[in-house]
């Protein structure tokens, strides 16, 4: 289990510190605000789906934060 958490940690850090993976999340969430702003108000479907893409944009980033709050809450831990 703790060797689980490092790593998956050490893997949401990278991702995290990775501007490729950052500037191709930035990307593709101002792609899905655009279609959001520009849709008509007939596009519902169009519109439900972007937000959705930007919902799993936003749970990417919840679990990669999570895994390193769990880092640090196991290193708190061991340290007691």
């Amino acid at each position: 289990m703790t060797t689980e958490i490092r790593i998956e940690a050490d893997e949401a850090r990278r991702l995290k510190n990775d501007t490729a993976f950052q500037q191709f999340v930035q990307n593709v969430r101002e792609d899905q605000m655009s279609v959001f702003a520009n849709s008509a108000a007939a596009d519902v479907a169009v519109r439900e789906e972007a937000h959705a893409m930007l919902r799993a944009l936003n749970q990417i980033e919840v679990k990669l934060d999570a895994a390193l709050v769990a880092e640090t809450l196991l290193d708190r831990k061991q340290r007691k």
